[in-house]
């Protein structure tokens, strides 16, 4: 096993396996990634179980063969060399070599028959879409799934899918994020995936960093391993689908509004900077949220105990309904506004204690709830 390869090359492909490799493996050869040469490829691998992650790079073939070795160490190791050269990588008897002119390591190595084995694509995608626009959807629904595990199910992004759209919901039991893109997509049945979102992030992050505008990237839904695998360019990222019944979010969505305004983004954002800075001390990170429309403003308040209180104000326009007065986590508002692209934060909602919806002024396909807290 020896071939040659950039170091530019086999730095970045290491990064993006790295994701998949747990700190914890329930067996040792889990900390590996697989390193698989031939003709004219070096192919890397690297799983926990519930997510894997595979790419390739270009390499001078030698000898053709596949070893694992330990990922971290090897991937700090040749990350820390210069961008500008080539590696040779080599398997002598139970070590790995990789060196250049200036610097050289030695890797103990494990048989790559003890690695699990990776789903791999079979036949057309399920659906295409374009690369760049669904990782920047992802990105506005996972932060909405809840990040521990004691219901499975929020932990993961709903896919609902048509022929020709699929929508995209995240969840967490105290807010809600939605959104709907276009696919091809050749077959006319509809489907329902829980994705884990922690997948999804890779998802975004890997295709954000290799895609240009017009890429296209392909899912596989593998039904008889209950798992999707995404595949944009040269890189793999596989998951298992979580089971189980996703929340009836619709029940939640309101069906009309009593009290809306649209507010400048940026002004809004910066609101809510300020008034995070009392409220992240209140409990529930709370701030209170009154919409004054007789003034076209909304003030945002917090008041911490034993360390005093503060209240901003932004104006709002196309105002409609009464005065409100509510309270909302600021930490959720201010991921709210992180995720809308347009320059006007739409609000609407009906009544002190119904869910507070939030819509992008250039983006009719997406949506985020918010649950409003107690004031008392």
């Amino acid at each position: 096993m020896r071939a040659t390869v950039t170091q530019e090359n086999f730095a970045k492909a290491l990064n993006y396996v790295s994701k998949a490799i747990s700190s914890n493996p329930s067996i040792p050869v889990l900390s590996n990634v697989l390193m698989e040469i031939t003709k004219d490829t070096l192919i890397l691998s690297t799983t926990d179980l519930e997510i894997g992650i595979s790419t390739q790079i270009g390499a001078d073939t030698k000898a053709p063969g596949k070893i694992t070795v330990d990922a971290k160490t090897l991937s700090e190791f040749v990350n820390s060399l210069s961008s500008s050269g080539k590696l040779n990588v080599e398997l002598e008897g139970k070590l790995l070599s990789v060196h250049n002119k200036m610097n050289s390591a030695e890797f103990n190595v494990v048989d790559a028959e003890e690695f699990p084995p990776l789903p791999e694509t079979t036949g057309k995608a399920d659906f295409k879409v374009k690369a760049c626009a669904f990782a920047k959807s992802l990105q506005k629904v996972t932060f909405s799934s809840a990040s521990d595990d004691s219901r499975p199910v929020l932990t993961g992004v709903l896919f609902e899918a048509t022929k020709k759209r699929i929508s995209m919901v995240g969840v967490d039991g105290f807010r809600l994020s939605k959104k709907v893109i276009d696919i091809e997509r050749k077959k006319t049945d509809e489907f329902k995936h829980i994705v884990p979102a922690r997948a999804l992030n890779e998802v975004a992050r890997i295709a954000l960093d290799t895609c240009e505008e017009d890429d296209d990237l392909e899912v596989f839904i593998l039904g008889d391993k209950n798992q999707m695998l995404f595949k944009v360019k040269d890189v793999e990222i596989s998951t298992r689908l979580i089971e189980g019944e996703f929340p009836e979010y619709e029940q939640i969505m309101p069906k009309e509004a009593k009290y809306k305004f649209s507010a400048d983004k940026e002004s809004l954002a910066k609101t809510v900077k300020v008034v995070s800075i009392f409220a992240r001390a209140a409990v529930g990170n709370k701030a209170i949220f009154e919409f004054m429309p007789e003034k076209n403003a909304l003030k945002l308040s917090a008041q911490v105990a034993d360390v005093g209180e503060n209240e901003s104000i932004v104006e709002v326009h196309d105002v409609e309904g009464d005065s409100l007065k509510t309270g909302y986590n600021v930490g959720f508002l201010s991921e709210m506004i992180n995720a809308i692209e347009g320059e006007e934060v739409l609000f609407e909602t009906n009544g002190v204690t119904a869910p507070g919806v939030f819509k992008d002024s250039e983006d009719k396909d997406f949506l985020h709830i918010i649950m409003p807290m107690r004031l008392d």
